[in-house]
């Protein structure tokens, strides 16, 4: 990942270099105003979880920690591990602030950071949690319920059985958030589940673009894809739009 970094380093750039008013407005409105949006509530929750030790039946479906970590976890280390940073939580409270968010689908609920942050951003948001452990996703819910239980409906399950279920089957959203499975077959099963439940100004952000060779070709992949025409790398999220009326852009964005 350091290699990774590096080069992202080197070609980043910043509101003085994007030649696109979308993403020069985008820049402005979103990445360089993130690190002023007010998120206590949900550092209060992190707090929280970063200090439960007590021990959950973790199963998971996807890549997994490079650490390891077995079948019982503390909540405490799932939540370091797995919990997005308050660096990206914010930018997609602000993200879904500036854009009027309506209607939003996670991929990866886990214990229900991502998804706290999300609800912060938008108190009109109605958001749609996917995780795969009960057990994780119990204690999210719970969480979640506490502070928009009419706005969050948390479902258990596999992500492959319940996107092509027919709870999906008509639905568009705003926003697609993928956190989950960081494989390269199943990310890339979750772009063309996420191009069938977009219009031409939502948003599908994939987390930990870098975070392993298998996850850097499933992103390069994407932003090739003719689809998109619009991408941007932050390192660690990675932003792609369809918008038809735009020629195809990559941008590497400095956050």
């Amino acid at each position: 990942m350091l290699k990774a970094y590096l080069k992202y380093r080197k070609s980043r750039i910043n509101a003085h270099g994007i030649h696109s008013p979308f993403v020069f407005e985008l820049y402005n409105a979103v990445i360089k105003l993130a690190h002023r949006r007010n998120t206590d509530e949900v550092e209060v929750y992190r707090k929280e979880l970063y200090q439960n030790d007590a021990s959950i039946h973790f199963e998971d479906f996807g890549a997994g920690s490079k650490k390891g970590g077995g079948d019982v976890r503390t909540i405490s280390s799932i939540a370091k591990k797995a919990g997005v940073k308050r660096k990206y939580g914010r930018l997609l409270a602000q993200l879904v602030n500036h854009y009027s968010i309506n209607a939003a689908l996670e991929l990866g609920t886990s214990l229900g950071l991502g998804a706290h942050y999300l609800l912060s951003g938008n108190e009109k948001i109605k958001l749609v949690s996917l995780e795969g452990c009960m057990e994780v996703a119990q204690i999210a819910e719970k969480k979640l319920k506490e502070i928009g239980a009419k706005r969050v409906e948390v479902i258990c399950g596999e992500f492959s059985e319940l996107l092509q279920s027919n709870r999906f089957k008509d639905v568009k959203f705003d926003l697609i958030y993928v956190d989950g499975n960081h494989q390269m077959e199943p990310t890339l099963d979750y772009f063309e589940f996420a191009l069938n439940h977009i219009h031409d100004e939502s948003f599908i952000i994939f987390d930990d673009i870098h975070w392993s060779e298998e996850m850097e070709k499933a992103w390069s992949q994407i932003c090739k894809d003719k689809r998109v025409h619009v991408s941007m790398d932050l390192f660690q999220f990675g932003i792609v739009c369809v918008r038809k009326g735009q020629r195809k852009q990559h941008f590497v964005l400095k956050y």
